[in-house]
């Protein structure tokens, strides 16, 4: 009697759209905190109470790296290994190839492709500049724990920095600080922020990133991609694993997942922009 054996492509194809699929979730959750900050943009803020309680869970690194780490690598690795295999055939060519351009997924297959490539320089861009460049450091100044962050000073800052309680200390007053503060090189516009709260460091962190023009139109680019990707892998998710199976039940979810994709698109751009204005 022959035994029906699972290949090792079907298993790893499953494990691919298994990882999206929790990585979808992870983006939509990201998206909405950040979309917090233009709406509580407050000391009570649920971005400030959100990060907070994340940043004081146990063995953080850990649960980062099992949770977020490996399902992003196993889904990039595995994606890399499908975009060279396999062979976009959405445009036009010189008739040598197959050109089904009129096809609108395979149209949306191709994009997926492509949209890989920039996400992930977008993501190593993004993870090395929040989580190690840029991100609030810890430290103890009259036995208390501080985070503070590198700034730019403007003319907001006096009036957001009094609502949530963060002490704004500049070039000249550095000294007051201590020794180990002496080697911190700031210009004169550029000040340090003191919170004891991390939340509220990580948010005077993000708003100072997107006061640049330049990352706030990098960053719209990255959401706008993250986001088609995203819906469009989610998808495919739905289909792979048998929740959508007949003509009708394929379309009726390609639209809710068009509503779903602009919908934290939106979420995004409310995060950037907001931090921009504000």
């Amino acid at each position: 009697m022959q035994k029906n054996v699972i290949s090792i492509s079907f298993f790893l194809r499953r494990l691919q759209s298994l990882t999206g699929f929790f990585l979808v979730l992870f983006l939509i959750e990201h998206l909405f905190t950040n979309s917090t900050v233009a709406l509580f943009l407050d000391e009570g803020s649920f971005f400030v109470k959100s990060v907070s309680l994340f940043q004081s869970i146990p063995y953080l690194p850990v649960v980062e790296i099992v949770l977020i780490g490996i399902p992003l690598a196993l889904h990039v690795s595995l994606g890399v290994k499908y975009i060279i295999t396999g062979e976009l055939n959405s445009f036009k060519t010189d008739g040598r190839r197959p050109a089904l351009y009129k096809f609108k997924r395979n149209k949306a297959y191709s994009w997926q492709r492509i949209t890989s490539y920039f996400l992930a320089i977008f993501l190593v861009f993004h993870i090395v500049q929040m989580r190690f460049l840029d991100k609030p450091k810890k430290v103890i100044l009259n036995n208390s724990t501080f985070y503070f962050v590198k700034i730019k000073k403007d003319d907001k800052l006096d009036k957001l920095s009094k609502k949530m309680d963060i002490q704004i200390f500049s070039r000249d007053e550095i000294s007051t600080l201590g020794e180990k503060f002496q080697n911190i090189k700031i210009k004169d516009r550029e000040v340090l922020a003191f919170s004891k709260n991390s939340g509220a460091a990580f948010l005077l962190e993000v708003r100072d990133i997107f006061k640049n023009p330049f990352m706030v139109g990098l960053y719209s680019i990255f959401v706008l991609l993250a986001c088609f990707h995203a819906m469009n892998g989610f998808w495919t998710f739905l289909m792979t694993w048998g929740f959508i199976i007949s003509n009708r039940s394929q379309r009726v979810s390609l639209n809710i997942c068009y509503w779903i994709m602009l919908f934290i698109v939106s979420l995004g751009f409310v995060s950037i922009w907001s931090s921009y204005l504000y």
